[in-house]
């Protein structure tokens, strides 16, 4: 007799992830909001503090490798469970700051773990793990969580840190933060469906066995890393992150060459997040009912056409508006596909091991993109030449999507 549940557990999965990834990569973003204030209490240049945030996106490019395989081989819960305690380290010891290399042992190294540990590898990657034909759905909804973080939570950031102290703030929320993640980890998050005795989706199933039996035979990490579909989505993954990383890294700086004060810039960053949420909601719908290999490329031709109006057209506020906006929908349109697509393409069981290491292509290669962004900007005087970089970096990525054709037949273990 099957077994009917009302509401599939995995929806609870999801809303433990999204509230997980929410806090996560806030310490990430944790320096440049403090910015101001730690150079104004200890009188370190800009270019002194861009060390540290260079250094932790390397860094979190080798992390995301061993959280990734973390949620294969122990689980996701453990993986949370971990990554949430170095959490409160992190952000404890940042709050003691004071000498050169305590910024750089803290913040690039302990908080680059803690986001490496918490943040959207193993959190997509679990998603995917519990949802098979609705993936695209829920990698959008669970996608979107750090943009929806940062717009309400950055805010609150830098008006504690004016109020009480980026000290007292880092503290404080550092510890919240570390207690959301543990305590959903605790009671929310389970490592996949077959573990409760359920199937991805909630489909229906006579018993455990019967639906470990009719699992997907899954390739193995070896046999994946040699397919021309692989490579691809490596190339797409890693190069379209060079443009994204730039804009991210300097549209708070471009903002100001084109008069905006300081302290209204931040409405380029919330502009592209809000595009970005819509997006990734768009995106994963359009992806699970039209195919994830169409969508994508849609997602990157409109990011790919917004950066050529930022070569050509951008010499203004509103104009530097519409380029945030055009490359959040074009990005989450697409980004949060990559991950219910390896799940297609070689199964669930090594999912997180294969999305680590498409991550450590973001940080290997898109983590130039604040570097070529800053370059250009110094020997032009402008960022539009960046932005006909990023053209580039986003039409390859385009193609390589186009290139990826279905495998036909599996390498299992």
């Amino acid at each position: 007799m099957t077994k009917k549940q009302p509401i599939f557990y995995g929806w609870w999965i999801v809303a433990g992830l999204f509230a997980i990834d929410a806090v996560a990569g806030l310490g990430r973003y944790n320096l440049a909001a403090f910015l101001p204030f730690i150079m104004s209490e200890l009188g370190w240049a800009r270019e002194t503090i861009s060390l540290a945030q260079s250094l932790a996106i390397w860094l979190y490019a080798l992390f995301v490798l061993l959280s990734g395989a973390l949620v294969d081989r122990i689980g996701s819960r453990k993986t949370f469970l971990m990554g949430g305690a170095i959490v409160i380290i992190g952000w404890v010891l940042f709050s003691t700051t004071r000498l050169l290399w305590q910024l750089y042992l803290y913040y690039g190294v302990f908080l680059s773990l803690a986001v490496g540990m918490t943040h959207y590898v193993p959190v997509m990657a679990t998603t995917r793990k519990w949802f098979r034909k609705r993936a695209g759905v829920v990698a959008g909804i669970t996608g979107s969580a750090w943009a929806v973080g940062n717009s309400i939570l950055m805010p609150v950031m830098t008006g504690l840190a004016a109020s009480q102290g980026w000290r007292h703030t880092s503290l404080i929320l550092g510890i919240c933060f570390g207690a959301v993640i543990i305590l959903c980890a605790l009671f929310i998050i389970r490592d996949t469906p077959e573990s409760m005795g359920l199937c991805p989706d909630g489909e229906e199933s006579p018993s455990p066995v019967d639906c470990m039996a009719s699992a997907e035979v899954s390739w193995n990490i070896k046999h994946a890393l040699k397919t021309p579909q692989f490579l691809l989505l490596f190339t797409s993954y890693s190069m379209y992150n060079i443009g994204l990383n730039g804009i991210v890294a300097h549209g708070v700086a471009w903002g100001t060459d084109l008069g905006c004060p300081e302290a209204r810039a931040g409405i380029f960053s919330t502009a592209l997040a809000a595009a970005w949420i819509f997006g990734c909601l768009a995106g994963g719908w359009l992806g699970d009912k039209y195919g994830k290999t169409r969508v994508m490329p849609i997602g990157l031709m409109i990011a790919t056409a917004a950066m050529l109006y930022g070569w050509l057209g951008v010499h203004s506020q509103p104009g530097l508006i519409a380029l945030s906006i055009g490359v959040g929908l074009g990005t989450g349109l697409q980004v949060s596909l990559y991950v219910p697509l390896l799940g297609d393409l070689f199964g669930r069981a090594h999912v997180g091991s294969l999305f680590g290491i498409l991550t450590f292509g973001y940080g290997l290669i898109g983590g130039w993109g604040p570097l070529i962004w800053a370059r250009l900007r110094e020997a032009t005087g402008y960022y539009n030449a960046a932005a006909l970089v990023s053209v580039v970096c986003y039409a390859i990525a385009v193609v390589a999507i186009l290139l990826i054709r279905p495998l036909r037949a599996n390498r299992s273990d």
